[in-house]
């Protein structure tokens, strides 16, 4: 739990000393594999996919910026963050201008995570105050809010929307996994098999078959699920410290992983094999994204630094 605790507030603590940079707590590329975007200090920062220099700042009304996800249909950019024990918030902005054209939010905690549904019609936010919530995104309009997923014990660190039926999929520092309804908001199961906080989830795409995703946490662990049916497949285990971040590529065929030891594990994708692995530096890894042609795995880290790692 304190690691969990310090994950959440990592990012407030070094805006606070003139002697550390802002961690770079989420990145992703564009759809269009053009950009790379990463969290900074009240801002999105935009690099170049090619070499991760930053080339634009997108400045970010959030008074701490936490998460960002693109829209799959490539229109949006969204971010969440907010005031730590005071209020979760995020932004709708269109891209690639970046403009805001939407604020949005009343969580009672910072907004940790944001994602959206393969339609780009929908998106989620999990916060620290325990709480997720859906959001239904107009073609016009303001984000409206569909309903409130309650019931994890601590804070909510992730969450994403299956690309099967598109129920959604919350993970918490109280050590479970929690399956929604996205139709109705109703909790269908709860999968309690890790044993420390869990920070990070990722749904595996191009699959056949029933819906997969991946979590992480604080137990040193990998583990691989089907949450339609409550059945965990798989543990990876040969991580020696806590796994904050992972990242499937998009053929599906490979996760990565990282974390606090600063190393990169390529993890085959139908099985517990580890078929690489590889130190990136010595600061905590908070993100990780692939390029959508597979062939760059970009990381953020604790220093507020931002790599990019050739996998062709």
């Amino acid at each position: 739990m304190r690691r969990a605790l310090r994950w959440i507030i990592a990012g407030v603590l070094a805006c606070g000393s003139v002697l550390q940079a802002v961690p770079v707590t989420a990145l992703a590329f564009s759809p269009d594999g053009t950009a790379l975007v990463n969290t900074g200090d009240r801002a999105l920062e935009v690099r170049s996919a090619k070499d991760a220099a930053v080339q634009r700042r997108i400045e970010c009304p959030l008074a701490k910026v936490t998460t960002l996800a693109f829209s799959p249909d490539g229109h949006w950019l969204a971010a969440g963050g907010g005031e730590p024990g005071l209020r979760g918030e995020a932004v709708l902005l269109s891209w690639p201008d970046g403009v805001l054209k939407h604020r949005f939010g009343n969580q009672e905690d910072l907004v940790t995570s944001i994602s959206f549904d393969t339609a780009s019609r929908r998106l989620v936010t999990a916060s620290a105050d325990h709480s997720a919530k859906v959001w239904s995104l107009p073609e016009s309009g303001a984000p409206s809010e569909s309903f409130t997923l309650t019931g994890h014990s601590a804070a909510v660190l992730a969450a994403a929307f299956s690309p099967g039926n598109g129920d959604v999929v919350t993970a918490s520092a109280d050590r479970s996994l929690k399956v929604w309804s996205a139709a109705e908001g109703k909790l269908q199961r709860s999968l309690g098999q890790h044993t420390e906080a869990v920070y990070a989830l990722a749904f595996r795409p191009s699959a056949t078959g029933p819906a997969t995703c991946a979590s992480a946490g604080d137990d040193r662990t990998v583990r691989i699920w089907q949450p339609e049916i409550g059945r965990m497949v798989r543990i990876i285990r040969n991580h020696d410290g806590p796994v904050l971040a992972l990242a499937w590529s998009p053929d599906g065929r490979q996760l990565f992983s990282a974390g606090q030891e600063g190393i990169i594990r390529r993890i085959n994708g139908d099985s517990d094999t580890i078929e690489q692995q590889w130190r990136s530096g010595p600061d905590w890894i908070y993100a990780l994204a692939v390029s959508p042609d597979g062939g760059t795995l970009a990381t953020g880290d604790w220093s507020g630094g931002v790599k990019l790692h050739p996998l062709k």
